[in-house]
């Protein structure tokens, strides 16, 4: 026998059903959703709203927005469901509170607890054909995004789509606070069909090696959720990207997509300074390849035995000519090597002294290949402070700041108010955003985040949406796997969705032969549709060798093309067609790109319809500049791993 509804709450669009077994219905224009249960937990004991009393239902409403908190009451806990629901929109949030007349601890808050699935729920949540789109929590160690079969335990990290593939139809839940937890949605290891979102994640996708930190206080609250029902998750997403938007983060950038060269790819560690010049100067004569501004980057990327007076020299000089110049850091991450390297403004202190810890104080193992740093030790705070404020008297004009995954690490930090990983990130973060705002150093500097996990966001201009990628075709797979799930990050979350360096011809990091022509024009085409960072690293001489030639030859061909630059220049990041896989076919208004991933040649056919194209017309091929007419069908042949970008006339 079915529970029964006890009492209904409407506001707009959005019903909360209250049942008699404490379950909660979400319903969206009157159709029901699923149904949830909350729970949370101290360290000595659970609060779960199946079997705590509820004890009222407080509503307020005006004519924007209903608020509404259940209560709950178990032994000496108290514990709160806050909804907000807002006029004419899709979802709700949600946040979990747990109150006591004493101090607690809690690691671990479950705001949306959706259980086995009854008929009375949509139809969606009883197929075993339902997908979840997996988020992973950053981009290291060449992790991608999945849309798979759901199944107990797999996680998706701060946002998820629960949708049937066949129509896009499904769920977002996404958290909005990103400050202090650790956020997931992960399914239930009772049921395929059923699923939480949490306050609380610490596993081994995360990097971290020790639970979740604990909060200690008389009330604890979890991160707020969004739930919400989407005819398309695609614009789901779209929408929960908006609401995280951080109007805390740092300054807007003004000037456009960055254009340029960076070096590690090109010539790995051992980059000279006469590669950089040559680089640059290769650079500065492709006259269609440059920012809106006339400007084009010059990038250092892990770069040893480079003399200072050297850099500055380049610098001055890069710099009478329009161009501008950019510098690696890793301040959160630590090699062995690295051990001696004296940290500045700290006598008799190295970095071996400023490694995080574990809660018996031994040092925080190897994440890879590399010690976690404690930002929040004095000497290292000092330490990355007075490197920023050389990179800024030097006059770099670019940061890109790496492996800062490390630095969000669940550990014994040496600030006591310190309790949880997303907290020492955002330690760190806040030194960046004060050592790096241009009303201290009358300049704007562009900040690039590398390996980084995906929240919180706002930090950074740029984010690279997936680890290093080189120039072959699985590179291009890569690369488009994260433009795929993760399109809908740029110009929300980070200005700009970063595709990584473009290699055309050869990489010396990823050891293998070098790319062909198609594999170059589509790793090109790549990035141009991805958001965009658009930075070139090939190996341009000063050695007049058979690779440093034929990668001149690669970039004059392809990364001089005015149209596919000026597409690039509009900053945006294309819609894939499917979520079903990585989309093979990307659009936008007026443009759409498609990619053969395949070892053949292949014909793509298109409805027109599903790119919101008009049933007929003429389409332009900014690659080849051919046109091509189509009606009601737009059929393309690509060669093995070749791909082309289109412009409706």
């Amino acid at each position: 026998m079915n529970p029964k509804v006890i009492k209904t709450i409407t506001y707009s669009k959005i019903s909360l059903d209250f049942y008699d077994n404490n379950a909660i219905m979400f319903k969206l224009d009157n159709k029901a959703i699923d149904w949830f249960y909350s729970l949370a937990k101290t360290k000595k004991q659970t609060i779960d709203t199946r079997s705590a009393k509820r004890t009222s239902i407080q509503v307020k409403k005006d004519r924007n927005k209903a608020l509404i908190d259940v209560f709950y009451k178990q032994k000496d806990l108290k514990l709160i469901q806050h909804f907000e629901i807002e006029k004419n929109k899709n979802y709700f949030t949600i946040q979990l509170i747990i109150q006591s007349d004493k101090t607690i601890e809690s690691n671990y808050l479950v705001p949306l607890d959706f259980i086995y699935p009854l008929n009375i729920c949509n139809e969606l949540f009883l197929s075993l054909e339902e997908k979840i789109l997996l988020v992973p929590y950053d981009n290291d160690m060449w992790i991608k995004y999945e849309a798979t079969y759901l199944r107990p335990g797999r996680t998706s990290y701060d946002v998820t789509a629960i949708f049937d593939d066949k129509n896009n139809n499904g769920l977002i839940i996404g958290a909005l606070d990103f400050d202090t937890w650790k956020n997931a949605i992960k399914c239930s290891a009772y049921d395929a069909r059923a699923f939480y979102a949490l306050s609380g994640i610490a596993d081994e996708n995360t990097h971290d090696h020790l639970e979740h930190g604990y909060l200690k206080a008389k009330q604890i609250k979890s991160s707020r959720f969004i739930c919400g029902f989407y005819n398309d998750v695609r614009l789901g997403l779209q929408e929960y990207s908006k609401l995280c938007v951080n109007p805390n983060g740092i300054y807007k950038w003004k000037h456009g997509v960055p254009f340029g060269w960076n070096s590690y790819s090109a010539l790995t560690l051992e980059t000279k300074i006469e590669n950089v010049r040559s680089a640059a100067d290769f650079i500065y004569q492709l006259d269609n390849f440059k920012t809106k501004n006339n400007h084009t980057y010059i990038n250092f990327d892990a770069v040893i035995n480079i003399k200072e007076k050297d850099i500055k020299k380049l610098i001055d000089d890069l710099h009478a000519r329009n161009q501008k110049v950019g510098w690696y850091m890793n301040p959160l991450s630590h090699l062995s090597i690295q051990d001696k390297i004296p940290l500045l403004g700290s006598k008799n202190k190295t970095r071996k002294d400023i490694l995080l810890k574990n809660i018996d104080g031994t040092n925080y193992p190897k994440i890879d290949d590399k010690y976690p740093i404690d930002i929040t030790i004095p000497e290292a705070e000092k330490d990355f402070r007075l490197y920023l404020r050389w990179f800024v008297d030097m006059g770099f004009d670019y940061i890109k700041l790496d492996f800062l995954s490390h630095g969000a690490l669940e550990g014994k930090y040496h600030n006591k108010n310190i309790k949880t990983g997303r907290q020492a990130l955002m330690y760190f973060y806040n030194i960046v955003k004060e050592e790096l705002d241009p009303r201290k150093i009358n300049k704007e500097i562009f900040i690039s985040s590398s390996i980084d996990p995906l929240f919180p966001n706002g930090y950074s201009h740029s984010r690279r949406s997936s680890c290093d990628a080189f120039g072959h075709i699985e590179d291009v797979r890569y690369v488009l796997n994260s433009l795929t799930y993760s399109y809908w990050t740029n110009n929300t979350l980070y200005q700009f969705n970063d595709p990584d360096h473009t290699v055309l011809y050869h990489s010396l990091v990823d050891q293998r032969s070098t790319t062909s022509l198609a594999e170059a024009r589509s790793r090109y085409n790549a990035s141009v549709i991805s958001g965009t960072v658009m930075l070139l690293s090939d190996d341009y001489g000063p050695n007049n060798t058979s690779i440093s030639k034929n990668a001149k030859t690669r970039a004059l061909k392809l990364a001089n093309n005015k149209q596919l630059n000026e597409l690039a220049r509009l900053n945006i990041a294309f819609t894939p067609i499917t979520l079903t896989n990585t989309s093979n076919v990307f659009y936008t208004k007026n443009y759409f790109a498609v990619f053969n991933y395949e070892d053949k040649d292949i014909v793509i056919e298109i409805d027109p319809k599903d790119i919101k194209f008009k049933k007929q017309g003429t389409l332009l091929n900014l690659n080849n500049n051919k046109t091509l007419k189509y009606k009601d069908k737009i059929k393309i042949k690509l060669n093995k791993h070749d791909s082309y970008i289109f412009k409706c006339q």
